[in-house]
């Protein structure tokens, strides 16, 4: 993967706090509304594997659980990305003290060559961003 995205911004709200809501592999509905429906096959071949669907037409979505850890987990797509040839992210949240910490969203992808890498990369800005501020939102604190 030879690109990436990222959103970061620390939020009144200790590690364990902000993990609860976003922290869910098979939960992403608690920070993600827009996501219409989700399901999680734990017996996959791959392994853990997260399937959504998304508005507005049910476009869908399957995505493999590659690494999990305390405060952090890291997803790849399956099948074709509509941007990239590959793709896969990292949700983290970094402890800052008791009150404070930081969420920090990563995704590494290699644009589809077809496409023009500097749109990719914008658009892929757009949805790491976008993503920071569901989760802030489901947090209780504002966007900005």
């Amino acid at each position: 993967m030879n690109a990436n995205a990222v959103a970061t911004e620390e939020v009144p709200l200790s590690a364990d706090a902000v993990w609860k809501v976003i922290g869910d592999f098979a939960g992403i509905r608690k920070w993600a509304p827009a996501v219409m429906e989700e399901s999680v096959d734990r017996s996959a071949p791959e392994g853990v594997v997260r399937t959504l669907k998304m508005p507005p037409d049910g476009r869908v979505i399957r995505e493999l659980l590659a690494a999990e850890e305390k405060y952090a987990y890291t997803y790849r797509y399956i099948g074709q990305h509509r941007f990239a040839s590959e793709y896969q992210c990292t949700i983290r949240v970094i402890p800052v003290d008791a009150g404070k910490s930081r969420i920090e969203l990563k995704s590494e992808f290699t644009p589809r060559p077809e496409l023009n890498a500097e749109e990719v990369a914008g658009n892929m800005q757009k949805s790491v961003s976008g993503n920071l501020k569901a989760m802030k939102r489901a947090l209780g604190l504002p966007k900005e």
